[in-house]
């Protein structure tokens, strides 16, 4: 007799195979095996006529690190049908953590009330381990986090012996199990970084078997020369390439996807293993301070703070946020204040901002809308967020359609309770996946439903080169989705975004039912999966 026998359903099994009637069945931890309907039995069975049973989802760029921590239920994954998270992403990572890299995580993690107890990547998945979150973690090694654990915050190139540190730290970071590298290209200090530097941390992640995942340094005017220079790392380092959430952002980029899609298949002819992944919205959300230049963002907190209190410098900075000079994105320009809403606000006299645009803030206060944007940024002490409308729906049906693309959130576990539900988030957060089924399968016919848990489930399994998930098959871990087609869809809304979705009835990870009947059973059944060393 079976622990788990699923009967009834309609099986995807995540490479693409046409759905079919089959009976799931577990044992502990793993599947056991497929049966025509009512050829088995098991101690539980769940019914599951006329729903879809599937992999577990592969949440292939998450932010989920420091949240994890502080509520290890992960209520807006799990309930997506989430069963893996990959963190780590955009150069900020949960290790290593020392020198300046402690500035980075320490007012995140802070704002969380998780104390910032570890320095190494070891600590890390340990302490990670001990609080037994609900979904299976992962996570890259930030370079962000490798510079400025050795550079600091500033703003010039590392000598010799200053990338052989970083790459050792990377090293010590991947032989403990992390599963490659990531950077954040229009972040400080990671916008500092040269394309060689890059380069040669992506070869030390490549000898270890690693991803060089990457935020690329512009997704707005400068977007086709970051794709270029993504494949160029990944053809001098020959290492695997992931860019992350690819879109293109301000109307005079819209249809640009197009072109850097095309550059990628060509240098994947040459021999480059370049994908992407994408999360099925039009907006995105960042931090607020990334309007400004790349030169007021140099040197840490209090440096950046001091320059927006001085008046001429101020000047200066705000003059190049309006007009775009030295600004990666232009979002003034291209995007326009009545498009940035901030969220995140911590300090109680700001709250009442949570949810509106800088031009609806502005008109209140009668201040110009860059002015508005700088005290608020200088007000929450730069932990400030903010959520863009820049991009367009033909772009994302481009990109999401695409046989290269993976499914990412870009977003954390969150819950409408406790610390998370204070503020506003993007919606991303809890609809991703069920959005992608419910507005680009059901509704605008962009995806089959195999394509579209492939692109949830096998393929970014593939693209990290975790072998034992992704899969519904004999042997593989136990980490499934049962969905009701007919109901799946996500309720999560700009104004209204921590609600959880619909149609997603049972969760089940590594054997354990974390998800039964649309509701969390608090089971924390989640590991922390570790990188095998040199497996490529």
């Amino acid at each position: 007799m079976h622990s788990i026998l699923i009967k009834g359903g309609t099986v995807i099994d995540g490479i693409g195979t046409p759905a079919a009637p089959y009976d799931l069945a577990i044992n502990g931890a793993k599947i056991a095996g497929f049966y025509k309907h009512s050829e088995s039995d098991a101690s539980m069975v769940i019914d599951a006529s006329g729903m879809v049973v599937c992999p577990g989802f592969i949440d292939i760029h998450s932010h989920s690190e420091i949240h994890l921590l502080s509520n290890p239920l992960a209520e807006s994954k799990i309930r997506q049908g989430v069963t893996t998270e990959l963190v780590g992403n955009c150069g900020t990572s949960p290790g290593p953590v020392t020198g300046a890299a402690r500035e980075l995580l320490w007012d995140y993690s802070h704002a969380l009330e998780v104390n910032l107890d570890w320095a190494s990547m070891d600590e890390y998945l340990l302490r990670l381990a001990n609080v037994r979150p609900s979904v299976n973690v992962a996570t890259l090694v930030g370079a962000s986090m490798l510079r400025a654990s050795v550079l600091g915050n500033e703003d010039r190139a590392p000598t010799g012996d200053e990338v052989t540190r970083m790459q050792e730290l990377l090293s010590e970071a991947m032989l403990q199990g992390a599963w490659g590298l990531s950077s954040g290209l229009i972040y400080a200090p990671g916008c500092y970084a040269s394309t060689e530097e890059l380069v040669s941390l992506a070869s030390t992640a490549a000898s270890l078997g690693g991803i060089y995942a990457s935020h690329i340094r512009g997704e707005g005017r400068t977007l086709v020369k970051a794709v270029e220079e993504a494949i160029r790392i990944g053809r001098e380092a020959r290492i695997r390439v992931e860019i992350s959430h690819h879109k293109a952002c301000g109307k005079s980029m819209w249809g640009t996807v197009s072109k850097t899609i095309a550059l990628m298949e060509e240098a994947r002819k040459s021999g480059v293993d370049v994908a992407f992944d994408v999360y099925p919205y039009t907006s995105s959300n960042t931090s607020l301070d990334t309007i400004m230049p790349t030169w007021a963002r140099e040197g840490g907190k209090e440096r950046i703070l001091q320059r927006l209190k001085d008046p001429a410098t101020r000047a200066k900075i705000a003059s190049q946020v309006e007009s775009g000079t030295d600004n990666v994105e232009d979002v003034v320009k291209e995007t326009g204040w009545e498009n940035v809403i901030l969220v995140g606000f911590m300090k109680p006299q700001n709250k009442p901002f949570e949810g509106k645009s800088v031009l609806e803030i502005s008109k209140s206060q009668k201040k110009p809308p860059v002015e508005v944007a700088l005290d608020l940024i200088v007000d929450e002490e730069l932990q400030l967020g903010a959520i863009f409308h820049e991009m367009v729906e033909e772009d994302v049906i481009t990109v999401i359609s695409h046989p290269l693309a993976s499914i990412g959130s870009d977003g954390e576990a969150q819950s409408p309770y406790g610390i998370t539900g204070d503020s506003a988030v993007h919606p991303r957060s809890y609809g991703t996946f069920p959005r992608v089924l419910r507005r680009y399968v059901f509704e605008k016919h962009a995806l089959s439903i195999e394509e579209a848990v492939r692109k949830m489930t096998s393929w970014p399994a593939d693209r990290l080169r975790i072998r034992d998930r992704g899969v519904l098959a004999k042997g593989m871990a136990a980490d499934v989705v049962v969905f009701d087609p007919a109901t799946v869809r996500d309720t999560a809304t700009f104004e209204k975004p921590h609600s959880y979705p619909t149609g997603i009835k049972y969760v089940i990870v590594n054997g354990a039912v974390t998800v039964s009947n649309g509701e969390h059973t608090m089971e924390r059944a989640g590991l922390v999966l570790r990188h095998p060393p040199g497996v490529a």
